[in-house]
C-alpha cells in the first residue's frame, strides 16, 4: 500500500494541537461511544501532548513516585496527577490513553492511515520497572526493580550503565482506533486488529502506519510513548517516556485491511497478531503473501510469495508481554520492482 503523494506540513505547523488533560485522558480501554475530543478533516496534521502512564497510579502519586527516583518536583508534567485522578474501569490496561479524534469522512471498511511526522521528549527522563513474575521469564526476579534512564543533553542516548548508552529512538507504543462494537469492552493492554498496543520499535519518525476502520470516524487513541524498546519488551515494559506525537491522519476509502500494516522508506511491514505465538506467525505470514501478490499485481503467484518469504523475509517478534504477541514481517522494498 504506496503511501499517499501529499506535502510536507509547513514549517508554522498548521495543524490541530491536542494536549492531554483529565478531559481529554482516559485509562486503558478503546470505549466506542466515548464523545471525540478532537474532529479533524482527512490530511490533518495534528500534534498529539501524550503521557506516559509510569508513575501515575503510584499510590503516592506521581510527583513523590519521580522525587523517589530522582526526579526535580519542577520536571515532572503536572498533567499526570489530574488525570490519576480519572476512575479507571474495571478491566481497563493501567495505560494513560489520550481520544479519540474523529476524522471525518472515516467509515468501517475504510483504512487510517497515521503518517508520523515526529515524536519527541515531553521530560528529559523514562523508567523501566518489572519484577516478579513480569514479562516472559518472570520467574528471573525476586524484588521488583525500577530504573530511571536519563537522556543526555541532546538526546541522542539513554545512560544505562557506565559504558553503555542507549540509543534515543522514540515511538507510540499504543496507536489504535476503536473496536467494532460487537467486540464488547475492550482493555488496551492486548494489541488486536485494531492497532493498540503494538509496541513496535521501528514506528518511528518517516513511518506510516495502516489500521482497518471499524467505526465513523476511526476514532483514534495514542499513549504508552517508549523512548527507546527491544522488539519483544521482554521484561514486561520499555523505556517508558512521555511524549509528543506529531501525525497526519489520512483516510483511505475502501482500504480493506484484515490487520495492521506499516512501512517506511526501506520496508513494508505486515503484521500477524494472536494469543498464540505460531497462530501469529502464520496471520503474519498470509498478510505478506496477500501483500506481495498484490502488489506486483498478480506477477508473483502464492507459491511465488510463499517463497520469497522463506528466501527473504524476516519474520520478528515485536511484542511479546501484552496478552496477544505481535509478528512482523519485514519486506524489503529493494526486493521488488
Amino acid at each position: 500500500m504506496p503511501r499517499t503523494p501529499l506535502p510536507p506540513p509547513r514549517s508554522d505547523f498548521p495543524g490541530a494541537v491536542l494536549k492531554t488533560t483529565q478531559d481529554t485522558a482516559i485509562w486503558g480501554y478503546f470505549p466506542t461511544d466515548r464523545l471525540p475530543v478532537l474532529t479533524v478533516a482527512s490530511g490533518t496534521v495534528v500534534k498529539i501532548d501524550a503521557i506516559n502512564q509510569s508513575g501515575v497510579s503510584a499510590p503516592e502519586g506521581p510527583v513523590a513516585y519521580f522525587e523517589a527516583l530522582g526526579v526535580p518536583a519542577d520536571e515532572v508534567l503536572p498533567e499526570l496527577a489530574e488525570v490519576a485522578k480519572n476512575p479507571r474501569p474495571a478491566g481497563s490496561s493501567g495505560h494513560i490513553l489520550t481520544g479519540p479524534i474523529h476524522v471525518e469522512g472515516a467509515e468501517p471498511g475504510d483504512v487510517l492511515e497515521i503518517r508520523i511526522l515526529d515524536v519527541s521528549p515531553r521530560v528529559p527522563y523514562g523508567v523501566n520497572t518489572t519484577g516478579p513474575g513480569a514479562g516472559v521469564c518472570g520467574d528471573l526476579l525476586d524484588a521488583a526493580s525500577t530504573r530511571l534512564l536519563r537522556l543526555d543533553a541532546a538526546n541522542q542516548y539513554y545512560s544505562f550503565a557506565p559504558g553503555i548508552k542507549v540509543p534515543f529512538k522514540p515511538f507510540m507504543g499504543i496507536m489504535g482506533v476503536a473496536p467494532p462494537t460487537s467486540a464488547g469492552f475492550v482493555s488496551a493492554n492486548p494489541p488486536n486488529r485494531w492497532g493498540g498496543n503494538l509496541d513496535f520499535r521501528d514506528l518511528t519518525a518517516g513511518s506510516t502506519l495502516y489500521l482497518p476502520v471499524f467505526q465513523p470516524g476511526a476514532l483514534f487513541y495514542t499513549g504508552d510513548s517508549h523512548g527507546a524498546q527491544g522488539h519483544g519488551e521482554v521484561d514486561q515494559t520499555a523505556v517508558e517516556h512521555s511524549m509528543s506525537l506529531t501525525a497526519r491522519f489520512i483516510v483511505r476509502k475502501a482500504a480493506g485491511l484484515e490487520f495492521p500494516r506499516a512501512e517506511n522508506d526501506t520496508y513494508m511491514w505486515c503484521m500477524g497478531i494472536d494469543e498464540d505465538l505460531d497462530i501469529a506467525l502464520q496471520i503474519a505470514v498470509r498478510e505478506a503473501v496477500g501483500y506481495l501478490v498484490d502488489i506486483t499485481k498478480g506477477a508473483l503467484t502464492t507459491a511465488d510469495a510463499y517463497a520469497l518469504c522463506s528466501i527473504a523475509v524476516d519474520f520478528i517478534v515485536a511484542e511479546a508481554v501484552d496478552g496477544n504477541k505481535v509478528i512482523v514481517a519485514y519486506i524489503a522494498k529493494s526486493l521488488l520492482p
